[in-house]
């Protein structure tokens, strides 16, 4: 995700954002560049990449949390290699997107259940997930079933990392989570895949894993 730094003494508002005003994450989210519109929702272009909460405290970049259970909230680079995030972004355990101090930028949140639900409905139902993914095959693995990315939300195939230090399914699944608890001791998350349209929902995960995020507006 890229950020802009910003400076004291300047506030524009622009479609409703404020930005130019210093805030503890020290940027604020540029909705022309950064924000796509997709029937009443805004939602971030790109998967979460920040290392601090709204309030500025740090989220720990933890090689260790993902190597053990653990219910440190943590991020953590796919397969630990740097050299993803600035396509991919970050990975995130489900303690992290459900701490109280909210992993997006300022004026926005974690995805719920709900959300995603009408992300979906407004694409005409879940099989239709390839209006979401990018088109081609620079990111994701062949065939990309059904990549049309009409809705520009260009989604990207970041895989997950396990609990175990294990990392899978870079260029095969897009992993987002929601902030919304199954019941079962974990979070729903949505799904995207190379080789079908569908944009599923899935409770695969345990809290210590790590997937995707993807801001939307407040």
């Amino acid at each position: 995700m890229k950020k802009y730094i910003l400076f004291t003494g300047v506030i524009l508002f622009i479609h409703g954002f404020c930005f130019g005003q210093v805030v503890p994450q020290g940027f604020l989210v540029n909705p022309s560049d950064q924000t796509v519109t997709i029937g009443t929702q805004v939602w971030m272009k790109y998967n979460l990449d920040v290392t601090k909460y709204q309030n500025g405290d740090a989220i720990e970049g933890a090689d260790i949390a993902f190597n053990r259970t653990t219910t440190t909230q943590a991020w953590c680079y796919y397969d630990h290699n740097s050299s993803f995030n600035a396509t991919y972004g970050k990975l995130y355990n489900g303690y992290a997107v459900n701490d109280a101090r909210n992993i997006c930028p300022v004026g926005f949140r974690v995805p719920t259940q709900a959300d995603f639900n009408t992300l979906a409905s407004y694409i005409g139902g879940s099989a239709n997930g390839g209006k979401l993914k990018e088109t081609g095959t620079t990111h994701w693995y062949t065939p990309n079933t059904s990549a049309t990315n009409t809705t520009l939300f260009t989604a990207l195939p970041g895989g997950y990392m396990g609990n175990a230090n294990s990392s899978s399914y870079m260029n095969y699944w897009s992993y987002f989570w929601t902030s919304t608890p199954t019941g079962g001791g974990t979070n729903y998350l949505r799904n995207l895949v190379y080789n079908s349209g569908s944009f599923t929902e899935s409770t695969i995960f345990t809290l210590d894993g790590g997937a995707s995020v993807r801001c939307i507006h407040n």
